[in-house]
């Protein structure tokens, strides 16, 4: 038995599986897209906040908008990637249930999250830069961290970095926050668009068998 053999053979079961059905998850592209659309719309809604003055209507709307999204969509996500799958790709990929979410991974992300966003508060109150260039940067670190775990592919991981060097870029441009969040969303949504995108075409490409 060679060394990938054995080192197969000495897996735990649960961990090939849990790895075979994260693949099988991401492999036609249809997280990243989602992904990418909830980026997308949560920096055009900012962006909205940020040329229109206060209390206008489009600024309340925009907020409004901005709220209902980001505590519905991430809940409707899943839901929505396997009404797609089934009505259009079942042909294609067959049909896979699968497994709930992990509530100890997503404790751990939600756990991780909280500490940088802590790290974040108390560096701004000890450091020398504003608290807005500190929030920025534990955003992009943090998100690029979640992204990473969460996907555990090789794109998910040069994605997770690209949103932590975004994030670190655009604290030291010393922006307002609001446009922070704008630049930082708008370009991780358009990446992640484009990514799924791609990789949605080339699974097309490829033969059903």
């Amino acid at each position: 038995m060679n060394d990938i053999s054995h080192r197969i053979a000495n897996q735990n079961p649960d961990v090939i599986a849990n790895r075979l059905l994260q693949k099988a998850h991401n492999r036609d592209g249809l997280p990243e897209i989602a992904i990418g659309v909830f980026f997308l719309l949560i920096a055009g809604m900012m962006w909205l906040t940020v040329i229109f003055p206060p209390r206008s209507p489009i600024y309340v709307a925009s907020i409004l908008g901005l709220m209902l999204t980001m505590m519905v969509m991430p809940l409707r996500l899943q839901r929505i990637l396997k009404k797609v799958r089934r009505h259009f790709l079942i042909e294609k990929e067959g049909y896979v249930e699968f497994k709930p979410a992990n509530l100890k991974r997503s404790a751990i992300l939600a756990v991780l999250a909280l500490v940088i966003a802590v790290g974040a508060i108390i560096a701004a109150y000890f450091g020398a830069f504003p608290p807005s260039s500190w929030i920025l940067a534990a955003t992009g670190i943090g998100g690029g961290a979640i992204l990473a775990l969460a996907g555990r592919l090789p794109r998910f991981y040069t994605g997770g970095a690209i949103m932590a060097a975004a994030g670190i870029v655009v604290a030291f441009a010393r922006v307002s926050l609001e446009a922070g969040f704008v630049i930082l969303y708008g370009l991780m949504g358009l990446l992640s668009l484009i990514s799924g995108c791609a990789v949605l075409l080339l699974f097309l490409r490829q033969p059903a068998e």
